[in-house]
């Protein structure tokens, strides 16, 4: 094979196209001129520039030209010509089998010269952030180090990626969304628009058939005086940027935010051993706001269950209130049945009497047998989920 080292000296006088540091050096390439692509191989998803060419020569020039942005180029058949923003090591997972496609490494770098410390205190010009090549609002900064990297983005919160093209999600079912339905249950980080705050926190996408659920709040029973006096209408974020199981809290404006578009809530105990319907509850927003909620009302929930007691669409008392003091949000499964006669009165067996035994929170008095507070290691989540 014929190897040509290619130097367009015109470019480099009518364009600038290499300009770095004010030393004029001179960007220089390898081409070849015979066939030495990768056949059936593409790099799909960063093709920002498509031409008609006559042959893979004219691609390779093409790519140099886009001096700030080419990193490799493709053919699809004899004549379209594909200029790519990342080359295969870069992105090696997005290197795949494509029939009819001919992959192209492109070599940059600068010619040595004699002049490479002349203006070395000088700032780096070689107008690649001219046009902003940033997107949703990200800063451009010219790189002048290494011809294939000419610029750097520095992304608003909101975004990522390399020109910050992509958004952050705002939701946990906006991630299934853009996903399609193929994402794992998973710690993400996501975006609120309304406080404008980047937090973290687990999506759940496979434990109940239809739901998306967002997790709220964590914590474990060695940690309840934490948030045993901290009622869900107070703002009381807690790791919200370093997720814990054993402890964990969103704030109160990106409860809110995961509240307007959620249909049901819901309380697990040790989620982290896989979702068990015993010692479980869920309900509708319709029926009972979690954020507002200040007093003991009686609430009906479409399901319960208390130490494999349970009951489908009855009337529990939920108690979450400021006075005599505040008290996180829980139920009783030892009083409730007084307060609220229905079938599940029956939780009542097997209950620890005296004050009452606290589930879901609050633990002032505590059952071992339930499976929040069966050890100190044992955790209690509180959900949002949405259909």
């Amino acid at each position: 094979m014929q190897v040509i080292q290619i130097l367009v000296v015109y470019i480099l006088h009518n364009l600038k196209t290499t300009q770095a540091n004010c030393q004029a050096r001179c960007e220089q390439t390898n081409g070849r001129t015979t066939d030495t692509g990768m056949t059936n191989r593409a790099l799909v998803g960063h093709s920002f520039k498509n031409f008609t060419v006559n042959k893979p020569y004219d691609c390779l020039l093409l790519c140099f030209v886009e001096k700030c942005r080419c990193q490799a180029y493709q053919m699809m058949g004899e004549h379209n010509c594909e200029l790519l923003d990342e080359d295969r090591v870069a992105a090696p997972d997005d290197f795949v089998e494509k029939q009819g496609y001919e992959y192209y490494d492109m070599s940059r770098e600068y010619e040595k010269t004699e002049r490479n410390n002349a203006c070395a205190n000088q700032p780096c010009s070689n107008k690649c952030c001219e046009d902003n090549p940033c997107s949703n609002g990200g800063t451009c900064t010219e790189l002048c180090h290494h011809a294939k990297q000419k610029f750097n983005c520095t992304c608003a919160i909101q975004s990522y990626g390399k020109f910050c093209e992509k958004n952050i999600p705002q939701s946990c079912k906006q991630l299934q969304l853009e996903a399609k339905n193929s994402i794992q249950s998973d710690v993400y980080s996501l975006y609120d628009p309304t406080t404008k705050t980047l937090y973290q926190t687990f999506c759940d996408f496979t434990s109940e058939t239809g739901f998306v659920w967002t997790l709220l709040e964590s914590f474990s029973l060695a940690n309840n005086n934490h948030f045993k006096a901290q009622p869900f209408y107070k703002d009381y974020p807690v790791n919200q940027n370093s997720f814990k199981w054993n402890k964990f809290r969103l704030s109160l404006p990106i409860m809110k935010s995961t509240l307007s578009h959620s249909t049901h809530f819901r309380a697990t105990c040790n989620y982290t051993d896989g979702l068990l319907t015993t010692d479980y509850l869920r309900g509708k927003t319709t029926e009972l706001n979690i954020l507002l909620l200040n007093g003991r009302p009686c609430v009906t929930l479409e399901y319960i269950n208390i130490r494999d007691h349970e009951g489908y669409n009855v009337s529990v008392w939920m108690i979450q209130e400021e006075k005599p003091q505040p008290s996180h949000i829980h139920t009783d499964s030892h009083l409730g049945g007084h307060f609220c006669p229905s079938r599940f009165k029956i939780a009542k067996n097997g209950s620890i009497g005296g004050e009452g035994e606290d589930n879901f929170g609050l633990y002032v008095t505590f059952n071992r047998k339930h499976r929040c507070s069966r050890r100190d290691s044992s955790t209690t989540q509180w959900w949002f989920g949405e259909q």
